[in-house]
């Protein structure tokens, strides 16, 4: 079992590296379970890979297990090694990728169609070119469908220079997590190529 397996010393391990590294982790306390549980319920069910960006310490993952996605299907891209090996202990039966999702096309486009990319991502915080460059690698692992979900404390989105593919599709407020937070989700509507848009 992992030595940050109880809630406090859960939120002590993700607060000791947001003091390390603020830009990167962007939040002093991790999610809520109510903004988790929220994210998890605005992933559409069906077949293909549901990919989290920036899990920190797993609440999302947990609230998308729990919601019934098998693991499977969940593939988990974190950046900090003292995350990624919590992570790993935590949930073996899951992949979980060390590295940097602007690198995510190259990450998981071979591992199959992509239903969904829940982020955690402090995008706020993360310099503008670098999360220019995530949006950017987004086209590249979505079909017509792939929803993109991302929680921001902002009373606006975060999500300004997402590709126009994405369209927006429904906003939620947490209201029961401090600070209260805002979820966006936009859907992936590539263009349609000639010849093939309707019944023909």
């Amino acid at each position: 079992m992992s030595r940050f397996s109880g809630p406090m010393s859960q939120a002590w391990h993700f607060t000791r590296e947001f003091l390390r590294d603020p830009h990167a982790i962007g939040a002093v306390l991790p999610s809520s379970p109510f903004l988790a549980r929220r994210m998890a319920t605005m992933v559409p069910q069906g077949p293909g890979l549901v990919v989290e960006l920036g899990p920190g310490m797993g609440p999302v993952t947990k609230a998308l297990l729990e919601s019934g996605i098998p693991p499977e299907d969940l593939v988990l891209v974190e950046q900090a090694p003292t995350m990624v090996r919590h992570l790993r202990q935590r949930y073996p039966e899951i992949e979980v990728i060390e590295g940097d999702a602007a690198h995510i096309q190259h990450l998981v486009a071979h591992r199959g169609p992509v239903r969904a990319v829940v982020s955690s991502l402090p995008l706020r915080s993360i310099p503008k070119a670098v999360v220019e460059r995530i949006f950017q690698q987004l086209p590249g692992i979505s079909r017509h469908g792939t929803v993109f979900i991302q929680f921001t404390y902002h009373f606006r989105t975060s999500c300004q220079g997402l590709p126009a593919e994405f369209r927006r599709s429904r906003v939620a407020v947490v209201w029961r997590n401090v600070p209260p937070a805002r979820v966006d989700t936009f859907i992936y509507h590539p263009p349609q190529k000639d010849g093939f848009e309707g019944d023909g």
